[in-house]
């Protein structure tokens, strides 16, 4: 190996960065792990417990997603700070797709539907990230992504509000659950509305009054310790029952390969939203703390987180915005903060699950209606509304899709809008008409320098801003034919300004021959300045080299535009 030459990291060093951080760990760390561990398992416990109950399955289903999906990640994740777990949205969707298939199966077939998902969601990215599809996330436009969080927000606080007002919600989309709460105001459990609002109240007042304290599971410690003196369940209050304590048993039995051929629309759904959602988060963190992510080992770590829940039986996860903010504000340095957060869940399940006997399902819903308020930033809704409209109506439209149609439909709807926003955007790039400073050397836009002039009534200068492919090939000549039939003289020459084409395709290519051929025709010349290496080398490949000429590509477009004017002057002369 040559002196200085980087030695490639082997694959377990590559694939497992816990092989890297832990033997640097730094003791002075150690503090602030621990108690970013306690912050996080106590916010932690409760919204695990409440988003079983959104994801349609027993409430220590929600403790069963976290212990190896928080080790997973850590093992695994590039991410020094990122929480993966179960989260509402997650929960949600997980519930969207398999409580079409059930059909009356019972709960067993629920289940094993439900930890079949988790298992296929992390399989699937596994394979996508090893095949370093990580470049996946950059087609989720983030307008999008905000738009559909707000609308899962809003789909889900909805979805909780008939355990808060003790009565059985329904309607075929958020709209019409929300008014069949009203509609029935006449069978709503006072008691119950009780609970449930007096929990959801005091959760706000605590976040907003007195905020370094577990509020999520101070409340439900005083949810419980009522519900057993007062007797809650000879109240009409429902509460959640037995929880069995100890590890979980195997779920799966009756799972056929039909089965996961109808699980896998959701679960490409499903594996969106987590690969967007929580690559997002992690990058926030990235940026704060100066480190780096990779994108194809993220998407591998959130399959074997996935792969952790399923296979400890609990439902699909993703990377979790409040958490991950709470591990952060505690003082978490590292992801050792999430192996002891494993920990202690673990130590939950085995020892203390036989507590929450007694907690109201009222309150549970309060936990995730004031987890998911915090989602629902309409302040990012009014920034691109004021910035960008067409961003606005990108996540407006996620927005509503979510709300209207549902979960999966808001996903699919947030894909094609992202992959519509693309294409737009990569068939309409910005161009510029080139002109020159005062002094003659500086060139630029025309419509950026007011200040700047035409370089000579007889030449256009173009510059196309993107890769010129399939999508925008037709744009690029018909820009440049439209320049020159509404110039007055008839210009001579077009020079192309290829810095920012950095590539073409075989399309492009065909079109940049028509292209030359319509100038020509016309009695003008074409040439090209400043054109990257490899997209040179493939004009020579698909012939564009040959009808343009060797001796009309430049290395500047000043060099293009000495060679013009020393032309015209020699034509001049002669």
């Amino acid at each position: 190996m040559a002196d200085g030459a980087k030695r490639k990291p082997g694959l377990v060093r590559r694939y497992m960065p816990i092989t890297a951080w832990l033997p640097a760990y730094e003791k002075k760390w150690l503090a602030g792990d621990i108690v970013a561990a306690l912050t996080v398992w106590a916010l932690l416990v409760p919204e695990a417990l409440a988003y079983a109950g959104i994801a349609g399955v027993p409430v220590q289903y929600g403790l069963y997603a976290a212990p190896f999906a928080l080790l997973a990640y850590a093992v695994f994740g590039s991410s020094r700070h990122m929480v993966f777990g179960p989260s509402a949205e997650g929960a949600a969707v997980s519930a969207a797709v398999v409580a079409p298939l059930v059909a009356g199966g019972g709960q067993d077939r629920y289940l094993a539907l439900t930890i079949t998902l988790a298992l296929m969601v992390g399989a699937i990215m596994i394979v996508l990230g090893l095949a370093r599809m990580g470049f996946l996330a950059k087609f989720f436009a983030a307008p999008v992504l905000d738009g559909f969080i707000v609308g899962a927000a809003i789909f889900i606080a909805v979805g909780q509000l008939d355990k808060v007002f003790g009565i059985a919600a329904t309607g075929d989309n958020t709209f019409s659950k929300f008014a069949d709460v009203f509609r029935q105001a006449g069978s709503w459990s006072w008691t119950t509305l009780a609970v449930g609002a007096g929990c959801l109240l005091l959760l706000f007042a605590l976040h907003r009054f007195v905020p370094k304290l577990p509020a999520a599971l101070t409340i439900l410690v005083l949810a419980i310790i009522l519900s057993s003196a007062l007797k809650f369940m000879d109240h009409d209050v429902s509460i959640v029952g037995e929880v069995p304590s100890g590890l979980p048993g195997w779920s799966l039995q009756g799972v056929g390969l039909s089965d996961i051929w109808q699980l896998l629309p959701g679960a490409l759904g499903l594996l969106v939203l987590c690969f967007a959602e929580s690559l997002a988060t992690a990058k926030v963190y990235a940026t704060k703390y100066g480190y780096r992510l990779d994108p194809n080992l993220e998407m591998i770590s959130y399959g074997m987180a996935n792969v952790g829940s399923g296979l400890f039986q609990g439902f699909a996860v993703t990377g979790s915005v409040s958490k991950t903010a709470a591990n952060d504000a505690a003082g978490g340095k590292t992801e050792l903060a999430m192996v002891f957060t494993s920990i202690l869940t673990l130590l939950t399940i085995l020892f203390l699950a036989g507590l929450f006997k007694y907690l109201p399902e009222a309150t549970l819903a309060a936990v995730v209606i004031h987890a998911v308020a915090r989602l629902i930033r309409f302040n990012e809704l009014r920034r691109l509304y004021s910035t960008r409209k067409v961003d606005f109506a990108l996540a407006l439209s996620a927005l509503l899709g979510v709300l209207v149609f549902g979960l999966l439909e808001g996903i699919l709807i947030g894909v094609l809008l992202s992959l519509v926003a693309f294409i737009k955007r990569a068939s309409s790039p910005h161009w510029a008409l080139l002109g020159v400073d005062g002094s003659g050397t500086r060139y630029g836009d025309l419509r950026e320098h007011p200040d700047y002039r035409p370089i000579d009534p007889a030449l256009i200068v173009f510059r196309f801003d993107a890769p010129l492919i399939f999508s925008n090939a037709d744009e690029f000549c018909d820009e440049i034919m439209g320049l020159v039939d509404e110039a007055d003289p008839r210009p001579r020459a077009v020079i192309v300004d290829g810095e920012d084409m950095f590539d073409i395709d075989t399309t492009a290519a065909d079109k940049f021959i028509e292209l030359r051929s319509g100038l020509a025709a016309r009695g003008i010349t074409l040439s090209l300045a400043r054109v990257h290496a490899p997209t040179l080398d493939f004009m020579r490949r698909e012939g564009v080299v040959e009808a343009v000429g060797e001796d009309r590509i430049f290395l500047t477009v000043d060099d293009a535009v000495r060679a013009f004017k020393h032309g015209e002057k020699g034509a001049e002369d002669a």
